[in-house]
């Protein structure tokens, strides 16, 4: 298995996207209703919201790849007080299992560390099963945070935070 890990460009953010199409339905089905998935997508996932993320200072895209092929991607906000935020980060389900997500995850924390962060933050859905994923490499939650997000929808998330 060929594994690479890289910052993505702004010209591949329609790929980010994709990554996302294919990948959330697996993920939430069991979580959310397809409006509100739908919904969702559209709000976090469309070129208007990408390109916001990609031109906000201290945020990147970083995409992986195994044997050439998209495999899953992050998005990471380094903070202006020395913490990082974990926006994004997705696995293909036919990727998953593989240790793949482990990396990504290194990888992100690495990327972190090297730019002075001194803490890392995600939100995860209470429901989701990588919130074993998460504490299996260190995340611990701190919180739980529900956040209207339109449409009469909410996040209903934990908080989790891991000090690098």
């Amino acid at each position: 298995m060929d594994t690479s890990i890289r910052k993505a460009s702004k010209e591949e953010l329609p790929v980010i996207r994709q990554l996302a199409l294919d990948i959330w339905p697996a993920t939430y089905s069991s979580i959310l209703s397809q409006d509100q998935l739908a919904y969702m997508l559209d709000l976090f996932y469309s070129d208007p919201a990408l390109e916001k993320d990609f031109d906000k200072p201290g945020y990147s895209f970083f995409l992986l790849e195994l044997d050439g092929k998209n495999a899953g991607y992050a998005g990471l906000e380094l903070k202006e007080d020395q913490t990082a935020h974990l926006h994004k980060i997705y696995l293909s389900p036919n990727y998953q299992g593989k240790g793949l997500g482990k990396k990504l995850m290194q990888f992100i924390i690495d990327f972190a560390k090297k730019t002075g962060a001194h803490s890392l933050t995600l939100h995860v859905n209470r429901h989701n099963k990588a919130l074993q994923f998460y504490q299996a490499v260190g995340f611990e939650i701190i919180k739980e945070l529900d956040t209207a997000i339109g449409n009469g929808y909410f996040m209903n998330d934990y908080v989790m935070k891991q000090v690098l």
